[in-house]
């Protein structure tokens, strides 16, 4: 399959953006959400787009933070009162120091400061006057005791939820997911946004 990387006037792996932004859905993420060794076509936000007949914004940022993730859809809400975003969260242990996004912070912090600190993340976007389909990356860093403390500490006491898909296949690239858990995703999407009536907020 062909694989190009075209980004638009923004520095987003997407088309231009359409002039109305009132109907758009917003979908934020790290390289996952870029789509790196997928063909554009078959990227989750692409697919997303087919299935749900809305215009799928790529706001997919390579080596991207939570706490960017955070900036960012603050950021959108406060520019464009969005009706609906999706956001795949990324590693829990990528941080943004002095304005830039990296891998591990230096001074290492452990498995529970990556969960508070994306608990923080995760709040502060799903306070917001929108409505939030919460995902996150497969294999984030993220263990099972830590989704289970996570899951009985912050989601089940609020309508907040933290979806989550395994990986079936892999990218050309041999790390990201490949076309098949693009399937999965949008398919698990799809199920949450019909749930949406946009008169209400939820959190999904």
């Amino acid at each position: 399959k062909d694989i190009s990387y075209r980004y638009n006037s923004r520095g987003f792996r997407d088309h231009e953006w359409p002039e109305d932004l009132s109907d758009v859905v917003w979908c934020v993420g790290d390289s996952f959400t870029v789509g790196i060794g997928q063909p554009f076509e078959e990227t989750w936000p692409q697919l997303l787009q087919k299935k749900s007949g809305k215009r799928c914004l790529n706001l997919g940022e390579d080596g991207c933070s939570n706490d960017t993730v955070a900036l960012r859809i603050q950021e959108i809400c406060k520019l464009h009162s969005p009706n609906l975003i999706v956001v795949m969260w990324s590693y829990l242990s990528r941080r943004r120091i002095n304005n830039k996004n990296v891998h591990h912070d230096k001074k290492h912090f452990g498995n529970k400061e990556d969960m508070e600190n994306f608990a923080k993340n995760f709040k502060i976007v799903n306070e917001l006057p929108t409505s939030v389909i919460n995902m996150i990356v497969p294999n984030a860093g993220i263990s099972n005791d830590a989704i289970t403390y996570f899951m009985k500490n912050i989601s089940s006491e609020s309508t907040y939820h933290l979806n989550y898909v395994e990986q079936v296949d892999r990218a050309r690239d041999h790390h990201h997911f490949g076309f098949n858990t693009s399937e999965l995703v949008t398919d698990l999407m799809i199920e949450k946004i019909d749930t949406v009536d946009n008169s209400s907020k939820y959190v999904l």
